[in-house]
C-alpha cells in the first residue's frame, strides 16, 4: 500500500479516524493525504466571473488554513507535503470529490468517519461514506468516533463463499493484515436450514489457500436462526478489533442486515470500525 485518502468535514467522527489514519500511514508505510471538500455555493454568481474566483480562492485558503490546524490538534503533526499531505478540492457533491482525488492520487484506501441515522448503512456510517461503497474503485474504511484505543490485532471477515470474498482476503492479507501482524478470523454465519455449508467452506478454505500464504487464519462457521445476534456475539467472543465486509447484492448478508429490527442493537454499531469492499472492484 503506498497512499491512504483520508477525508473529513471536520467533525468528532472524523477526527478519529484521523487519528487511525495517521497510525496505519506509519505501520504500513505509506502516504497520507489529507482532504477536505467544500462547496462554494455561490448561486448568482457565475464560475466565470472574478468575483467568483476571487471567492474560491478566499475560500480555498481559509480552509487550508483550517485543515492544518485539525490535523495538528488531532495528531500533534503537521503535514509537511511528502508523507503528509494536504488537498482542497471544490466540489457541490462531497463523493465526487473525493473519488476524484483518489483517482488523481492513486489512492489504495479510502478513511472517513462514521455518522448514525435509520438503517443499517446509515446507522453506521454516513450518505456519504454510502456513496463511497458503492462506486469506489479501492476499499472504504469507516471509523467511529467512538474508538479508543488503535489496536488492529484481531479482525473478522464475513464471507458468502463468493470468488470476489477470495479477491478481498488476499488483498486484505497482502496489504494489511501481514504488515500488521493481525490475526484474521473468516466467518460464515446463516440460518440453521442453510444446505452444505461447512462442505462450503471446506471448499472455500481450499480455494483461499492457493491464493493466499499466511498461517494467521481462522476459519468459523456459525448456525443461528437470529444472524444478527450470532454476529454480536462472535464479534465480542473473538474481541474483533476491525470488521470485513463485501458490499453485495441486495440478497447478501450486508444488504439483508438492513432490513431487521436487531441492527439497532448491534454490537459493532459505532463501536468497531468497518472496512469495506466494492464487489465490482475485485471483479477478474
Amino acid at each position: 500500500m503506498k497512499t491512504i485518502l483520508y477525508a473529513t468535514d471536520y467533525s468528532k467522527n472524523s477526527a478519529a479516524a484521523l487519528k487511525l489514519s495517521y497510525w496505519l500511514s506509519k505501520k504500513l508505510d505509506a502516504k497520507l493525504v489529507i482532504l477536505h471538500v467544500f462547496d462554494l455555493n455561490v448561486a448568482l454568481l457565475t464560475p466565470l466571473s472574478l468575483t467568483y474566483s476571487k471567492m474560491e480562492k478566499e475560500t480555498y485558503s481559509k480552509h487550508l488554513e483550517k485543515l492544518s490546524v485539525f490535523c495538528d490538534s488531532a495528531t500533534g503533526i503537521l503535514p509537511d507535503g511528502e508523507r503528509m499531505q494536504i488537498v482542497i478540492k471544490e466540489n457541490a457533491i462531497v463523493y465526487e470529490g473525493i473519488l476524484e482525488t483518489q483517482k488523481e492520487m492513486g489512492a489504495d484506501l479510502v478513511v472517513m468517519g462514521m455518522k448514525g441515522s435509520s438503517t443499517l448503512k446509515e446507522l453506521i456510517i454516513g450518505s456519504t461514506t454510502i456513496a463511497m461503497i458503492e462506486k469506489s474503485p479501492c476499499p472504504i474504511l469507516a471509523v467511529p468516533s467512538s474508538i479508543n484505543e488503535i489496536a488492529l490485532k484481531t479482525i473478522t471477515y464475513t464471507t458468502d463463499f463468493e470468488e470476489s470474498d477470495l479477491h478481498a482476503i488476499a488483498w486484505l492479507v497482502k496489504n494489511f493484515i501481514s504488515k500488521l501482524n493481525a490475526t484474521l478470523n473468516i466467518v460464515h454465519i446463516s440460518t440453521k436450514n442453510e444446505y452444505a455449508g461447512e462442505d462450503q467452506m471446506e471448499w472455500f478454505k481450499e480455494m483461499l489457500q492457493q491464493k493466499v500464504s499466511f498461517d494467521k487464519l481462522d476459519f468459523k462457521i456459525c448456525f443461528s436462526d437470529d444472524i444478527f445476534k450470532e454476529l454480536v456475539l462472535f464479534l465480542s467472543k473473538t474481541k474483533t478489533d476491525l470488521v470485513v465486509m463485501l458490499e453485495r447484492e441486495k440478497t447478501s448478508f450486508i444488504k439483508s442486515l438492513a432490513h431487521r429490527d436487531l441492527v439497532k442493537q448491534m454490537a459493532f454499531k459505532g463501536t468497531l470500525p468497518l472496512l469495506c469492499f466494492n464487489k465490482e472492484m475485485l471483479s477478474p
